[in-house]
């Protein structure tokens, strides 16, 4: 992706991004495991990675659909399909996008503060780059 241009991604995310936080000390959540809290603090990555410009991408919260992750949210939620109209949306090369963006449905919205700390960037990286066996 960060070699040909043109290329885009969009991460499926969540709002609850914004009510997470990563466990430094502990980042797969070993020690102590909540489905919730995991599942915040994944979204809060993606939100971050989407934000290296290097690469063309952008976050969207499709918002609260009737799937399996449903309990995390509440008791209800629109469609799968409706939530994956705002996705394909994205996709469409037709479509300006804000590159680094987040998106909840179609408006764009500012993300956790977080996603755009210098500090959160370059840590979060750190441990990225050795699963992925890139060195720093």
């Amino acid at each position: 992706m960060t070699r040909d241009p043109g290329g885009q991604v969009v991460n499926v995310s969540s709002a609850l991004h914004r009510a997470a936080s990563i466990q430094w000390s502990d980042p797969n959540r070993s020690r102590r495991y909540s489905r919730l809290a995991a599942y915040a603090q994944a979204q809060l990555a993606l939100a971050v990675f989407a934000a290296d410009p290097r690469v063309t991408a952008v976050s969207v919260h499709p918002g609260v659909c009737d799937t399996a992750l449903l309990p995390l949210y509440g008791h209800q939620g629109g469609s799968a399909s409706e939530g994956a109209a705002h996705v394909v949306r994205l996709c469409d090369p037709a479509v300006e996008i804000v590159n680094g963006a987040y998106y909840e449905r179609e408006a764009r919205i500012d993300p956790a503060p977080a996603v755009v700390e210098d500090r959160t960037v370059k840590r979060l990286h750190k441990p990225a780059d050795l699963l992925v066996g890139r060195s720093t």
